[in-house]
């Protein structure tokens, strides 16, 4: 179980990010919201992250079919996740940070007007207001945390309980992401990139989330399923590039979940080092 107690870490591990969501780096509002915030960390936090990212040995394969890209991945929903967290100190209160009731209303106060916005959430039996969210964190995978899963939703029946989850992830060469709006109890998300310290501009260009807009036929879904080669083939000729996250340091990648979020990562057989992301996912219990 994960010990509650804070080192210098966390003190110097405050979140810069923006008053509201349009204030990010870079925000885009249509045909979906995105955005980027830069400097979230103090340098040498991100840089003690960037030292003590998980090596291979931590990694399973998520996706075992070629067409759903092979990606490799540590998970909050895995005991290893949390033996990981035990060896290194950094990111042990980086989750810590990030999975508190204060940082996911922080979050959710920037993103609450987009979020309400997306017309699907309106048949939803209750909207997501700041009044009406509460967190629930898992702590560990004991049966002491899912028991208290179960009680808090049987007290708590008028509320959105809201969780994060936590994915390391890693991408070789010949793995990808393929086109996807985010599952449906997705509400918005963050990554958090990892280059390689002596990455070329020509891999920071290309090795970042592209966004997709629709030009011809409409494939959006709120039901978002990861999609076979014939579906990614039909996808791209009905669908174009608008926007590349760059694959760059220290900086928050996210988008809000709705019908037409789409969005992936591209396929790459040159790779020197793996393409490295620590991913938060906000979502509906």
């Amino acid at each position: 179980m994960l010990s509650s107690s804070r080192t210098w870490w966390l003190i110097e591990m405050k979140l810069n990010i923006p008053s509201s969501i349009e204030l990010s780096d870079i925000y885009v509002s249509d045909p979906f919201t995105l955005y980027e915030m830069e400097n979230v960390f103090e340098d040498k936090v991100y840089n003690k992250l960037r030292e003590e990212f998980p090596d291979r040995s931590f990694f399973n394969k998520s996706y075992g079919k070629k067409e759903h890209g092979n990606k490799s991945y540590l998970h909050s929903n895995e005991p290893l996740f949390f033996d990981f967290l035990e060896q290194s100190e950094v990111w042990k209160n980086l989750y810590l940070t990030m999975n508190t009731e204060t940082t996911v209303k922080k979050l959710f106060s920037l993103m609450i007007d987009d979020i309400k916005k997306i017309p699907e959430r309106k048949k939803f039996p209750r909207l997501i207001t700041l009044e009406n969210i509460k967190f629930f964190p898992r702590w560990n995978l004991s049966f002491m945390s899912k028991l208290y899963d179960r009680i808090s939703k049987l007290m708590n029946p008028k509320v959105n309980r809201i969780r994060v989850l936590f994915e390391f992830s890693r991408l070789g060469n010949d793995c990808f992401v393929p086109p996807h709006t985010e599952v449906d109890r997705k509400i918005f998300n963050l990554l958090l990139y990892f280059p390689d310290q002596n990455i070329s501009e020509f891999d920071r260009n290309r090795l970042g989330t592209r966004f997709y807009k629709r030009t011809k036929k409409n494939l959006d879904t709120w039901e978002s399923t990861y999609m076979d080669a014939d579906e990614a083939k039909n996808f791209q000729n009905n669908y174009e590039v608008f926007h590349t996250a760059k694959f760059s340091e220290n900086k928050f990648v996210g988008l809000i979940k709705s019908s037409n979020s789409w969005h992936d990562t591209e396929t790459f057989n040159d790779l020197k080092e793996d393409r490295k992301s620590f991913n938060m996912f906000f979502y509906l219990c």
